[in-house]
């Protein structure tokens, strides 16, 4: 007989005993509903944590340290080496393999303007820096080459500090803060060059103080670090390698770099680390992932308990169509025939309750994000993960109904009341 046939019967079928095929597709639609909506929340949480991890969040981003886990694991035998101008330098050099190198330095400060003052997040950067973590200018200039030579007393200022010490534009308190110096601390002034453009908040800032921008940042020259009484010795630097195929020989050779200029720890043991954005990214995937896929298989068992009640469905629709079977094996019909039909029926049956399950759930992750702020993302493979779901469903539940009707004697089918 032919499929096209089969098939057609099967819709038959199917169109007039709507209701029960409605309450069928309905446990899977929820079922193949759950599964996504938890793997568009994982893809949501790694998205926060990507944006939340800032530099790490980019592949090529490659932060240099002294090797600290060796110091701790040996109980600090040895002593930690700061990273050199010369280091420093060396590593620019590295053509083809780094685009950008940055020290970084952190302090802690009261920053004052008048009758104004700000504890302020002060960070000591190279002019590499800002291209490299993707800041942009709201006005004025960024740092340049020469400020760092000439350690100029330059300050770049984040929006929130600038509105703090500054007034808000349009403000009865409001002053232009290009050209104007603040006070740092005990440590004298500097100029306001520029202004940051405002970053977006991150998800987690709403649940407590915490906040990975810049906005409350002022940044300096890192060699004007030596006028705040520090040293012109970084413990961290920032680097960028020149694209994702060339960061594991950036790591290698910054490496070479440290070790030909500050030698070894024992027995060949490098003195600094260089770990990569690629590396936590791989690391965050991962962690995410298992998480995922955890809740998601927690979530799967409501479609055994769909495919079950599919199955039901499908041996009632057995029972009572049970003179019609002894009817069509009598005039001939074969029994792989019959139980062809109701495996299409089942398979029909779950496959619509799928699409409606992905439908289902982008709709509630579009409203789920839009009020809770929470990215909820429905990969690109939601569909044919939930188009393969509902066949193996309908394959796995469906076979026993169009096996007993396969099988049905028709001598006995039509004798059935």
């Amino acid at each position: 007989m032919n499929i096209k046939y089969i098939a057609s019967e099967a819709l038959d079928s199917l169109a007039s005993n709507m209701r029960k095929a409605l309450l069928a597709a309905l446990g899977l639609l929820v079922g193949v509903t759950a599964v996504v909506c938890v793997i568009a929340a994982g893809q949501g949480l790694k998205t926060i944590i990507m944006k939340e991890m800032g530099s790490y969040g980019r592949p090529t981003s490659l932060s240099i340290s002294a090797n600290w886990r060796y110091l701790w694991e040996t109980n600090y035998v040895d002593s930690p080496e700061t990273i050199t101008d010369e280091d420093i330098e060396d590593i620019k050099n590295l053509t083809g393999l780094v685009r950008g190198v940055s020290p970084l330095s952190e302090f802690q400060f009261q920053a004052g303007y008048g009758n104004k003052s700000n504890v302020t997040r002060l960070v000591c950067v190279s002019s590499d820096y800002f291209p490299m973590e993707k800041l942009q200018l709201e006005r004025g200039r960024m740092f340049n080459a020469e400020d760092d030579v000439q350690k100029r007393r330059a300050a770049i200022l984040g929006a929130n500090l600038t509105d703090k010490l500054f007034g808000k534009p349009g403000s009865h308190d409001y002053e232009d803060p290009l050209g104007k110096r603040i006070t740092i601390g005990s440590f004298g002034e500097v100029e306001v060059i520029g202004i940051l453009k405002k970053e977006e908040t991150s998800l987690f800032s709403g649940f407590s103080n915490y906040d990975n921008t810049n906005n409350g940042t002022l940044f300096v020259p890192y060699s004007t670090v030596t006028r705040f009484g520090g040293q012109n010795r970084a413990w961290n630097i920032l680097a960028e390698a020149e694209s994702e195929e060339t960061i594991d020989r950036a790591e290698k050779a910054i490496l070479a770099v440290f070790a030909r200029n500050h030698g070894y720890w024992g027995e060949g043991v490098n003195k600094f680390r260089v770990e990569s954005g690629k590396s936590a990214i791989e690391e965050v995937s991962l962690m995410t992932g298992l998480v995922t896929t955890f809740i998601a298989v927690v979530a799967g068992l409501s479609l055994i308990v769909a495919g079950i009640g599919v199955m039901n469905v499908m041996l009632i629709s057995v029972k009572e169509r049970t003179r019609e079977i002894g009817t069509r094996k009598a005039l001939g019909a074969r029994g792989s025939w019959i139980g062809q039909q109701f495996l299409l029926e089942s398979l029909a049956v779950c496959l619509s309750g799928g699409l409606g399950g992905v439908v289902l759930a982008y709709i509630i992750a579009q409203i789920v994000s839009r009020v809770s702020q929470w990215p909820a993302l429905v990969p690109p493979g939601a569909l044919p993960l939930s188009l393969l779901l509902s066949v193996l469903v309908s394959l796995a539940f469906g076979f026993l109904p169009a096996r007993r009707a396969s099988k049905l004697d028709p001598c006995e089918a039509l004798r059935y009341e």
